[in-house]
């Protein structure tokens, strides 16, 4: 993928940044990881724009949406966010199911300094929310933020009567392309022919046409380590003989691998055609990675252990990454990833969110890359597997058709809010917190 001049351009203008003729000419991707990249000012400078345009369309809503309460509901692992307006509207989220479990008590300073406030001010919350803290950042804080902005989102498209993709954007995809991305445990510890199969019983249900596959122990970073020798040589090279040569495959490295080793797998990716290797070296070696991709032709796509703004910002500046991952919800919610998606479009990259198993995932994921102008070709799916934090199936219904996928491709909800309604006996069985 070239380095778009033309696009860096075109938005630098659009933010009122540099003038018709750029100090800077037209240069690959490959060249800006050999040092020949524009004016590094010009691009932070073009990022940080694109950063102060807010998200959130708080022109919906023509006066002030105060937020009354805040609930955090619990049943043993698994929780919900209920938020509910002085006018009576409500809002219903689900958070994570595994780190929720083990950070839930951070959700009171957030209903603390959210309840009172006007929900059109939804982007200076989230920062108040995430930024500013230099002690308490981190992943678990994330998810929590995260679980508070869906239910304020779900709650506003219920006001407004509109999907909350059309509350973070303009509706760019009403159908989303994935790719299936199950199986991470069983393509590690099983032989691959045993785990493959897996993957194809999942293949007859998802219908996709891009898998992704895992390399390494994934659990190690940096280690080199395998589950057995040569497994991930193995499994790339009978992917690819299983699935065909029609098929677009991806790894996940799980920053599983030296520098090193990084490459070399890289190099055997590239001989059977794979599309993109992710995360190859852990995630905060942010110097190596960008060695990595210098090394090779593949596609780098990685971000989603990222937790802070200036993160991403170094990462799209120094070219680490041809596409770039962030989790919405590791990453504090929607509103702060299409803070990542407006970077990386400034300069012609484009956004595939990482997404975790459980949970209503897929579900977030769909509304966030319906809004993203510019979002990838595959998007990471799961199955329509709704677990949450007790392993319990999460009885959802579309408020318009139900999910499916048709040939790898699911069509957006374009119900209000999150476009769900959830069985109101789960909801009772999860009780409001009030010891912390």
């Amino acid at each position: 993928m070239k380095f778009s001049r033309r696009k860096f351009i075109s938005n630098s203008i659009a933010g009122g940044l540099v003038a018709s003729t750029m100090p800077f000419s037209s240069c690959t991707n490959q060249n800006m990881r050999e040092g020949l990249s524009p004016n590094g000012k010009e691009i932070y400078a073009a990022l940080d724009e694109a950063l102060r345009k807010p998200v959130f369309k708080r022109e919906f809503f023509s006066s002030p949406v105060i937020i009354e309460s805040i609930d955090l509901l619990k049943d043993r692992n698994s929780f919900l966010c209920r938020v509910r307006s002085s006018d009576g509207a409500e809002g219903i989220s689900v958070g994570h199911p595994n780190i929720s479990r083990h950070s839930w008590p951070v959700m009171r300073q957030f209903i603390e300094q959210c309840v009172g406030k006007d929900a059109r001010n939804l982007d200076e919350l989230i920062f108040r929310l995430a930024e500013p803290g230099a002690k308490s950042c981190g992943v678990p804080k994330n998810v929590h933020i995260a679980t508070l902005e869906l239910a304020i989102l779900d709650m506003m498209g219920n006001l407004s009567g509109k999907p909350i993709g059309k509350l973070i954007g303009d509706i760019h995809n009403p159908y989303v392309s994935v790719y299936q991305g199950s199986r991470y445990k069983e393509l590690r510890r099983m032989a691959p022919e045993e785990s493959l199969d897996l993957v194809a019983l999942d293949h007859e249900e998802s219908k996709v046409k891009a898998i992704k596959i895992r390399g390494g122990v994934g659990n190690q970073l940096g280690t080199d380590a395998d589950n057995a020798p040569g497994q991930t040589e193995k499994l790339i090279k009978m992917t690819r003989e299983r699935f065909g040569d029609d098929m677009v495959l991806m790894l996940d490295g799980n920053g599983s691998y030296s520098t090193k080793e990084a490459i070399r797998i890289g190099r055997i990716l590239e001989e059977y055609n794979y599309y993109f290797y992710e995360e190859p070296v852990p995630w905060d070696w942010y110097d190596e990675q960008v060695e990595v991709a210098k090394a090779l032709n593949i596609k780098m796509a990685g971000g989603e252990e990222e937790f802070r703004m200036r993160a991403f910002r170094w990462l799209i500046a120094n070219d680490a990454f041809d596409i770039y991952q962030p989790d919405n919800m590791y990453f504090g919610g929607l509103i702060r990833s299409m803070q990542v998606a407006r970077m990386a479009e400034v300069v012609g990259k484009p956004i595939v969110p990482h997404m975790t198993t459980g949970g209503l995932g897929f579900l977030y994921m769909l509304h966030f890359v319906s809004a993203c102008p510019n979002a990838g070709k595959y998007h990471e799916f799961k199955l329509f597997a709704t677990k949450d934090g007790n392993r319990n199936s999460i009885p959802i219904e579309s408020k318009t058709e139900p999910f499916s996928s048709e040939d790898g491709v699911i069509k957006v909800p374009t119900g209000s809010g999150l476009g769900i309604v959830i069985d109101p006996d789960y909801i009772k069985t999860h009780k409001k917190v009030t010891i912390w």
